[in-house]
C-alpha cells in the first residue's frame, strides 16, 4: 500500500481519501492541499464538509448518506478556498480500503473556469434572437436559451431536457438522417456542424431549421459538449423570398430607380436599375460611386445635387418634371420624385429617386394640343385658332388703320365626291385644295380650314380690290382638273368675303359676316362670290349677334325638345313630333321662328338637326319602359341637312338605341326632293332600306309634283295647317283636303291632319278618312313625359 500511497503523493491530479462514515479527511496530496489553500497537515485535521461552504453542507452531508456504499456518477461541486472564494469542483469518486478502513478516494479538478466560460455563453445565448443550446455530450443534458421557447413555442413543462427527448421532435423523415451525422460529428474529429431538418413546434406543428453546432473536446479529442444555435427558416425562407421578389420588382420596373448616398458629399450613386439606363443611357458600372449630378441626363438648368438638397431640406419627398439629354445627345422629357430614406434612428441615409420616361406622354400631349388647333387632315388651322389669330390681326389692325379681308370658300356638292369617289380619295382632293389655296393666297396670308369642305382666307391689304383678285384665283384654281381615284374631276366654290372695319368691328363679326356672304352665294347659284354688304356693324339686335348667340348655344346645349303627340282616328296615340326649342338665358324659352331662318343661312342647320335627331331617337328607350313602344317619334329635317350626312347620322342613331323598323319617322319639305330628285330617290330609299318611315311635310304648299309621289318611299303625306284652318268657312280648303286624302288612299299612303283646333275640324277629318290628327285641340308641344299622358276623351286643348 506504501507504493499506491506514494503514486498518490506525486500525482499531478489533486486528490484526497476521506473516511466514509465520519467524513473525515484521512489524507491529501500535495498538489490538492495547494489547490484548496492548505498545507497536508491541515486538510488531514479537516471534513470534507470543511471544503464546502456553509450553506451547502446539509446537501453534501444527505447526499453522502444517502448514496452509502453506492457507486456515484462523477459530478460538479460548489467548494470554498480557504480565503472564501468558492470554486466549481469536478468530483469523481471511487471506494478504497485505507489501513483498514472504509474510505473513498477523490479525484478532484477545478472546473471554475469553465463554469464561469459555460455562465457567459449561458448569458450570451440568452441575449441573442437564435435559439441557442448548449448540450453536455457526457450526460446528455441539454440547455435551451429562452429564444429557443420563444422562437418555437415552448415552455418549461414542454422544453426538451436532453438529447433524446429533442431527437424525438425532429421529424421522422428527418431522424434516421440528422441522427447518424451528429453521431458521425461527435464520434470523429469534426469540431463544426451543421444540418438542415424540419423540426415540430410546441403546437404540433413543423419548421424548416437550420442546425449549427460548435464541438468542444479534450485535449485527447474526447467531445465535451456542443454549443450552438438552431434558426427557423420559415422566416427567413419568407424574408428571402420577398427579397429576391422586391430585386425583381425593382428591375423589372418600368420607372428608373437611383439610390444616392446622404450621408457623403457629392451624393454619389449607390444603384440604379435597367430601366434607369434605358432611360438616361447611364449603365450603373460607368456611374456608380460618382456624383449625382454628373450625369447629365437631368435638367441643364437645374444642378442635381440641389435637387437632392431640396428634398433633405423638406423633409418629404420632392417632385420634379424637366427635359434632359440621354447619354447620345439626344432629348427626352422625365419626371423625378426623390423620397428621403431613413434608418431605424431617423436619420436621413440615402435618397431613392424614380424616374419616368415622360417623352411619349409629352409627344401625345404636343399632339393633342396641336390637334385642338389645327386640322388633321390638312395640317391647317382650325376655326378656333384662325378666330384666335383672326383677333390679334384685327387688334393689330386698328391700332394701325389698317384693312382686313375674310374670305370663306365653301366647295360646290363637295360631297359627291366622297360618295363616288370614296372618302380616302375625298381626303386627297381636300389636301390638294388646300395646298392651292396657300398657293394662290400667298405667303403674307392667314389660311385655315373651318370645318369639312369650308376654308377661311385672311388678307391684310389696304388694296380694296385684292380680295376680288384672290377670290378669283380661287375660282382659278380649282376650275384646274384634280385626280381623282377613277377619273378626273374639277370642283367649283361659293365664296363670301367681309371687310374690316366696314363690315364688323370684332374678329367674330368679321367671320360671320363673310359666313353670310357665302351662304348668300350658294342661294344664289354655285361658283360665285358674294361681298358681305350690310353697311356699318350691326347692332346688338342684328344677325351676327344672333349667329354668334346660337354658336354660344350650341356649345352651351341650350335646346330642348317639347313633344307634340299625334293620335289615329279613334283617337289612340300613335306618335309623337319632335319640335325644338332654344331656352335661352335671357329671353326664356323662343320658338322656332326666332332662330330657325338664321340657322338655315348661316349652316349651323346641319349640327342642330344633328342633334334634334340623336335626342329624339334617345327617347324611344322610354316609349317602351312605358309600354309604347309601338309609338313613333316623328323628326323634322332640313334640306341642308338632308344633303349633308343624314343617311350617316340616322344609321348611328339606330345603331346606338336599337332602334326596330317603324321606331324612327323623317319628316321632310317638298324643296327636298325638288332640288335633286335622283339623289333625294336614293337617300330616301336607304333610309327606308334601315326601316325609317318618311312623310312630306307641309304637302300641297311648295312645288307639288305627283309623279314623285309613286317613285318615292313615302309613307304619309301631311296635310298642312293652312288647309285645316278655314274647313268652316272655305269651301276650297276643305276640297284640296278631300283632294288630298283621296289622293293618298289612291297611292296608299297614310294621311296626317296637322293644326286641326276644333271639334268641327277633327270631326270632319275623320269622316273624310284623315288617318291620324294633330293639333291643339288634342294638346300643344310638351315635355315628354306629359305628352305620353295626354287624353283624349274630351279632345280639349291642353
Amino acid at each position: 500500500m506504501t507504493e499506491d500511497f506514494n503514486a498518490f503523493d506525486a500525482s499531478p491530479v489533486p486528490m484526497w481519501v476521506f473516511d466514509e462514515s465520519t467524513l473525515d479527511i484521512l489524507d491529501a496530496n500535495t498538489v490538492a492541499a495547494e489547490m484548496y489553500g492548505y498545507d497536508r497537515d491541515a486538510m488531514r485535521s479537516m471534513s470534507i464538509l470543511d471544503l464546502r461552504p456553509e450553506s451547502e453542507r446539509p446537501n453534501i452531508e444527505r447526499y453522502i448518506r444517502a448514496s452509502a456504499g453506492r457507486p456515484r456518477p462523477e459530478a460538479v461541486w460548489l467548494h470554498r478556498h480557504r480565503d472564501g472564494a468558492l470554486m466549481h469542483v469536478q468530483i469523481r469518486t471511487s471506494r478504497v480500503d485505507w489501513q483498514g478502513r472504509q474510505a473513498r478516494l477523490v479525484v478532484a479538478r477545478d472546473v471554475s473556469e469553465v463554469e464561469r466560460a459555460q455562465a457567459r455563453v449561458h448569458l450570451l445565448a440568452q441575449a441573442v434572437s437564435d435559439a441557442a443550446y448548449d448540450w453536455n455530450v457526457a450526460t446528455g443534458e441539454l440547455w435551451f436559451s429562452d429564444s429557443f421557447a420563444t422562437n418555437f413555442g415552448f415552455d418549461d413543462a414542454t422544453m426538451p431536457r436532453d438529447i433524446d427527448a429533442w431527437a424525438a421532435l425532429v421529424h421522422p423523415d428527418d431522424r434516421a438522417r440528422v441522427g447518424a451525422s451528429l453521431a458521425a460529428a461527435i464520434e470523429g474529429s469534426a469540431t463544426q456542424w451543421t444540418e438542415e431538418y424540419s423540426f415540430q413546434r410546441g403546437d404540433g406543428t413543423y419548421t424548416d431549421v437550420l442546425d449549427r453546432g460548435y464541438i468542444q473536446r479534450d485535449g485527447h479529442g474526447a467531445p465535451l459538449r456542443m454549443v450552438g444555435g438552431m434558426i427557423d427558416r420559415c422566416p427567413q425562407n419568407l424574408l428571402s423570398t420577398r427579397l429576391r421578389l422586391l430585386e425583381r420588382a425593382v428591375e423589372a420596373s418600368a420607372s428608373g430607380i437611383v439610390i444616392v448616398d446622404a450621408g457623403r458629399p457629392g451624393f454619389p450613386i449607390v444603384y440604379t436599375n435597367s430601366s434607369f439606363e434605358q432611360i438616361t443611357g447611364y449603365a450603373l458600372a460607368e456611374i456608380e460611386g460618382r456624383p449625382f449630378e454628373t450625369v447629365q441626363a437631368l435638367d441643364p438648368q437645374h444642378s442635381g445635387n440641389e435637387l437632392l438638397q431640396d428634398a433633405l431640406d423638406a423633409v418629404t419627398d420632392l417632385h420634379v418634371a424637366s427635359q434632359g439629354t440621354r447619354r447620345d445627345g439626344t432629348p427626352f422629357w422625365y419626371e423625378l420624385q426623390l423620397t428621403p430614406m431613413r434608418n431605424a434612428d431617423g436619420h436621413v441615409t440615402h435618397v431613392l429617386g424614380l424616374m419616368t420616361d415622360t417623352s411619349e406622354r409629352q409627344r401625345h400631349a404636343q399632339q393633342l394640343k396641336w390637334r385642338s388647333t389645327h386640322d388633321v387632315l390638312t395640317g391647317l388651322p382650325n376655326r378656333h385658332l384662325v378666330l384666335e389669330q383672326l383677333g390679334d390681326v384685327v387688334q393689330r389692325a386698328q391700332l394701325t388703320a389698317a384693312r382686313v379681308s375674310v374670305l370663306i370658300v365653301d366647295l360646290d356638292e363637295f360631297k359627291l365626291v366622297n360618295d363616288e369617289l370614296g372618302h380616302a380619295t375625298g381626303d386627297r382632293v381636300l389636301c390638294e385644295i388646300a395646298t392651292r389655296l396657300q398657293r394662290v393666297a400667298g405667303p403674307r396670308a392667314l389660311m385655315g380650314r373651318s370645318v369639312g369642305d369650308e376654308f377661311v382666307i385672311v388678307l391684310e391689304s389696304d388694296d380694296e380690290l385684292e380680295v376680288e383678285r384672290v377670290a378669283s384665283r380661287v375660282h382659278a384654281a380649282l376650275a384646274e382638273p384634280l385626280e381623282g381615284a377613277a377619273r378626273r374631276c374639277k370642283l367649283s366654290a361659293c365664296v363670301g368675303y367681309s371687310h374690316f372695319p366696314e363690315d364688323a368691328a370684332s374678329a367674330e363679326s368679321l367671320l360671320m359676316g363673310a359666313e353670310l356672304a357665302m351662304y348668300q352665294a350658294k342661294r344664289q347659284g354655285r361658283n360665285c362670290t358674294v361681298a358681305y354688304r350690310a353697311g356699318a356693324t350691326p347692332s346688338g339686335g342684328g344677325k351676327l349677334q344672333l349667329l354668334q348667340e346660337l354658336r354660344d348655344a350650341l356649345e352651351r346645349k341650350e335646346f330642348r325638345l317639347l313633344f307634340q303627340p299625334l293620335f289615329s282616328a279613334d283617337l289612340r296615340l300613335v306618335a309623337l313630333e319632335a319640335l325644338v326649342r332654344w331656352e335661352h338665358p335671357m329671353r326664356g324659352l323662343l320658338p322656332p321662328s326666332d332662330f330657325i331662318a338664321v340657322c338655315e343661312e348661316s349652316g349651323l342647320i346641319v349640327e342642330l338637326g344633328r342633334r334634334v335627331l340623336h335626342e329624339a331617337a334617345r327617347h324611344h328607350a322610354f316609349l317602351v319602359e312605358q309600354g309604347l313602344g309601338h309609338v313613333r317619334i316623328s323628326v323634322n329635317v332640313s334640306a341642308m341637312q338632308f344633303a349633308h350626312g343624314l343617311l350617316d347620322d340616322v344609321r348611328r342613331v339606330i345603331d346606338e338605341f336599337h332602334l326596330p323598323p317603324g321606331a324612327l319617322e323623317l319628316e321632310l319639305t317638298e324643296s327636298v326632293i325638288v332640288d335633286d330628285p335622283q339623289r333625294a330617290a336614293n337617300v330616301m330609299a336607304a333610309l327606308a332600306d334601315l326601316g325609317v318611315t318618311l312623310a312630306i311635310d307641309d304637302f300641297g304648299v311648295g312645288y307639288s309634283s305627283l309623279s314623285y309621289l309613286k317613285r318615292l318611299p313615302i309613307h304619309r303625306l301631311k296635310i298642312d295647317r293652312s288647309f285645316v284652318n278655314d274647313l268652316e268657312r272655305d269651301a276650297s280648303d276643305r276640297s284640296i283636303c278631300e283632294a288630298v286624302i283621296a289622293l293618298a288612299k289612291t297611292l296608299r299612303l297614310g294621311v296626317v291632319a296637322e293644326g286641326v283646333e276644333s271639334p268641327f275640324q277633327r270631326d270632319w277629318l275623320r269622316t273624310r278618312g284623315a288617318g291620324e290628327l294633330q293639333g291643339y285641340l288634342f294638346a300643344k308641344p310638351l315635355p315628354f313625359e306629359r305628352a305620353t299622358q295626354v287624353e283624349t276623351t274630351d279632345a280639349v286643348v291642353s
